[in-house]
């Protein structure tokens, strides 16, 4: 029987000493759910409020893997996308000369020569009088920023080519991303608890009061703590759709995905065929010490993910304190949810925080 105890013990530690307000940890075995715990604060400003199991995630960096890249997935299974088809032939004339020949491999794999981050966000109001026309204006800005390095020759994690992603998805279909994400990957799905929230028109299903989220930044931009609305500036631009963040979900339904990813690679769901998902779960080499699949991480020296984890593994992290790994090995996953930047991001006790809790989550799994 597997012993959870020394987990039970770090997570407990891990609040009373305020690495971060609140931690919700699942982990399991092909479909069986083998611990889940939720401990602590979903806010701590302006009042303390604890989580629950019903709690909602800001997800951050993890909408680049569930949504904009399983989106891509389902695009190059029906053939309406090629992976190494330059952005310039997907839509004539729309990318920046420097762009047109960029393929979505080199985007997703994070080798495309875009720059780790820009803030667009500055110099522009959170609250536009025309927020459609500033969408636009952010997704002009994101095609015309130079790149930093030529493409392939450097891996460098951007947001920027998960925002172009995004674009991309939404101008081939004709539809928002939160409403296509909706209709192709968690309405089939079952996931009644997993969204965007558009700021604007917001889905029936997202419309939700700020007790249902766990809080985030006290945002200087904003000047308020920033709770029910995506925290990272530049989707908040984007009116809290983006391919590079976003998404909002709870402990429960991140369980779900994982495991059905993991039936997926196994071939038991038809959701996704075996052969694609692991086409984008394999590191791909694209350049020289590069741990990048396509959309996803490897294990590699240093990642979040501990060392328990084997060379097979995929997963990836969010800002907010979110991580998935999934390790088809024996079909393992552990996802971790947290607020660990409520009330700032300054708090950096986080990191270690990270690899030690997969380490003993792995390590009671394979005892």
């Amino acid at each position: 029987m597997n012993d959870f105890s020394a987990l039970d013990q770090a997570i407990e530690q891990s609040i009373a000493q305020g690495l971060t307000p609140c931690l919700a940890l699942a982990c399991g075995q092909g479909n069986r759910l083998s611990y889940s715990r939720i401990m602590g604060w979903a806010s701590l400003l302006p009042q303390p409020r604890p989580v629950s199991e019903h709690t909602l995630f800001d997800l951050a960096s993890l909408t680049k893997v569930l949504v904009t890249t399983l989106l891509v997935i389902q695009e190059c299974e029906a053939g309406r996308l090629d992976l190494d088809a330059p952005l310039d032939r997907l839509l004539p004339s729309h990318y920046s000369p420097d762009k047109a020949e960029l393929t979505l491999r080199l985007l997703l794999a994070h080798a495309a020569g875009l720059p780790a981050h820009v803030p667009f966000y500055r110099n522009r109001s959170p609250e536009p009088l025309d927020p459609g026309a500033q969408r636009l204006e952010v997704f002009r800005a994101v095609r015309e920023t130079p790149l930093s390095s030529p493409p392939g020759t450097r891996t460098l994690y951007s947001d920027l080519g998960f925002i172009l992603m995004g674009e991309l998805l939404e101008l081939l279909t004709g539809v928002r991303l939160d409403r296509l994400s909706e209709q192709r990957l968690f309405s089939p799905l079952g996931l009644s608890q997993t969204f965007f929230v558009y700021q604007d028109a917001p889905l029936s299903l997202s419309r939700r009061p700020e007790a249902d989220f766990a809080a985030t930044e006290q945002c200087p931009w904003r000047g308020r703590v920033v709770c029910g609305q995506v925290h990272d500036e530049n989707a908040y631009l984007l009116r809290g759709v983006a391919g590079h963040a976003g998404l909002f979900s709870t402990l429960g339904e991140m369980q779900s995905l994982a495991c059905l990813l993991l039936r997926c690679l196994a071939g038991h769901s038809p959701f996704l065929s075996a052969g694609a998902l692991a086409e984008f779960t394999r590191r791909q080499y694209l350049t020289p010490d590069s741990s990048r699949a396509l959309g996803w991480d490897t294990p590699s020296t240093g990642t979040t993910c501990g060392r328990h984890f084997s060379p097979h593994a995929f997963g990836h992290t969010g800002f907010t304190g979110t991580s998935l790994w999934l390790d088809p090995e024996g079909e393992r996953f552990v996802v971790l949810l947290s607020n660990r930047i409520h009330p700032s991001r300054e708090n950096s006790q986080f990191q270690p925080l990270r690899p030690q809790l997969h380490n003993l989550a792995m390590a009671a799994l394979t005892t």
